[in-house]
């Protein structure tokens, strides 16, 4: 049995009265005192700060790192910049979702792969085989803060002389904070605007400790992953495990904007052509729970007596003061404002259906720069 680990936050977490858990095989603060809903709204309304160290990241170089990361990618990463990150799916030669995540080019022949799941890097392995590359597992070299929401800009001036009022979405620089080397980089997966900031994992406390300290006046919180699960399901962020799976493809995970059907051959691009034309069994969509209730991944979602999906996940939103959920469902029963039952073991609970995510659904307050 692997041996659970600790991230570099681990002791700091503690000293801040975190209820630590067991998740994706680290001890992860699954919420501080005074709990989840108060970490919610501050990363709503203030700023929050929250341990991303779980994240893997996989570099990639060598001559043909550009080709390399075009095969594996369903989104076209041709014309992508260094300094340039983008979002895309990786799928295997059946449609079916590796991983989703991200690609950040440093340099033209210098990549970072950075995903949900360490066990990604096997896959991205045998793909590299037929292109001139290096790829490594560097998870372990680098450790991951995500500082959050619309005070977090002026948390992060007081701790570094980096340009990052400069910064676009989904760009980085190169820069110190706290005195720390840092890649800084303007995204999210809150649905607020925001900073991740990457750097050595003998160093991240050091990073942490000057953050606080200068974030105290703006209002900054720790974020456990509880509250981290929530603000994450009502801005419509997927999760690996509940929203997809290896069986899952990204068309009918709301993710087929990230397909580019139009670039030359890609892994598993004849196999989502297929499903695109014949069409899809289920569709991702989001329910809005007025009664608060915070329904559980496996839930039944019910039309007149009979089951037409699962829910994925489920969580509470205390700004709206009501229950969302995530789920799939049969593709003629996604319309909009109709309310189906989402179906617990306890009760029936009526829900509306929604196409699109609960909070801000056209990501404006993530890609707005807030002053």
């Amino acid at each position: 049995m692997a041996k659970i680990q600790r991230t570099p936050f681990h002791a700091v977490g503690e000293k801040m009265g975190a209820d630590m858990r067991e998740l994706f095989g680290y001890y992860l603060p699954w919420h501080y005192n005074p709990g989840p809903e108060a970490e919610h709204l501050a990363t709503r309304d203030k700023a929050s700060l929250c341990d991303l160290h779980y994240m893997a990241e996989f570099s990639v170089s060598g001559p043909d790192a550009s080709k390399f990361v075009q095969h594996v990618a369903t989104a076209n990463v041709s014309e992508l910049k260094p300094g340039s990150i983008k979002y895309s799916t990786f799928c295997n030669a059946e449609g079916q979702m590796i991983d989703d995540g991200t690609i950040w080019c440093f340099e033209p022949d210098e990549y970072m792969l950075i995903t949900g799941d360490e066990t990604d890097f096997s896959w991205f392995q045998k793909q590299a085989e037929r292109f001139d590359v290096s790829i490594k597992n560097v998870t372990d070299q680098h450790t991951t803060l995500a500082l959050q929401g619309p005070n977090s800009r002026q948390v992060l001036q007081q701790v570094t002389s980096a340009p990052i009022n400069d910064i676009k979405y989904y760009k980085f620089i190169k820069g110190d904070v706290a005195g720390v080397a840092c890649v800084i980089a303007r995204m999210g997966y809150t649905g607020e605007f925001g900073f991740e900031l990457h750097c050595d994992p003998e160093e991240a406390e050091k990073v942490w400790n000057a953050l606080f300290e200068a974030g105290e006046k703006h209002g900054l919180v720790p974020l456990g992953q509880c509250g981290l699960e929530s603000v994450r399901q009502e801005a419509g962020y997927v999760l690996v495990g509940n929203e997809h799976n290896k069986q899952t493809n990204p068309l009918e995970a709301g993710l087929g904007w990230t397909v580019d059907f139009n670039k030359p051959d890609f892994c598993g691009k004849a196999a989502l052509e297929k499903i695109r034309d014949q069409g899809i069994n289920r569709t991702l969509v989001w329910f809005d729970v007025p009664d608060g209730t915070i329904m559980s991944t496996g839930d039944a979602v019910i039309a007149g007596g009979k089951e037409i999906g699962r829910v994925t996940s489920g969580s509470y939103s205390p700004g709206r003061k009501k229950g969302s959920a995530m789920a799939y469902v049969a593709p003629e029963y996604a319309i909009s404002g109709v309310c189906y039952d989402l179906k617990d073991k306890a009760a029936s609970h009526s829900a509306k259906l929604s196409l699109v995510p609960l909070f801000d659904p056209c990501k404006v307050r993530s890609r707005t720069f807030v002053r």
